[in-house]
C-alpha cells in the first residue's frame, strides 16, 4: 500500500521548496485561510491547522508562500522510467523491409530499465 494511502509523509515543503518533479504531495496543511487555487479549483478556503488530503497537481495549483504546506514523499525512481514502446524504425534484412520496435521495461528485481 502506498504511503499516500496511509497518510505517511516524509517531507514538508512550502512555495519556495516545492519540487513536483521529484516529490508527490498527498496533503495540504493550512497556515492561512485563502482563498487558494488547488488542482485548478479556485476559491478553496483553508482552515488554519487543518489538513486537506488530496494528490496535488503542480500544474494547476497556485503556491502561496507559507499559507499552506505541501506534505508528501519522494517519487520512486522506477516510476520515472519511460516504459513501453520507445522507438520504431524501418530496417531491411535479407531483402525484407520491416518495422523494428524497441520496448523498455522496468526490471522488478533491480528497478533498472531494460530494453528489448
Amino acid at each position: 500500500m502506498g504511503t499516500y494511502l496511509t497518510g505517511e509523509v516524509s517531507v514538508i515543503h512550502n512555495a519556495t521548496t516545492a519540487d513536483f518533479n521529484n516529490f508527490v504531495y498527498s496533503a495540504i496543511y493550512f497556515n492561512g485561510t485563502g482563498p487558494f487555487e488547488i488542482n485548478g479549483n479556485a476559491g478553496i478556503t483553508g482552515v488554519v491547522g487543518e489538513t486537506l488530503e488530496v494528490i496535488v497537481n503542480g500544474d494547476t495549483t497556485t503556491l502561496s508562500g507559507n499559507d499552506f504546506l505541501l506534505l508528501g514523499n519522494p517519487i520512486a525512481p522506477q516510476t520515472k522510467v519511460k516504459t513501453g514502446l520507445i522507438s520504431g524504425t524501418t530496417e531491411t534484412f535479407q531483402n525484407n523491409t520491416g518495422w523494428v520496435e524497441t520496448y523498455q521495461y522496468v526490471d522488478i528485481n533491480s528497478g533498472n530499465p531494460t530494453q528489448s
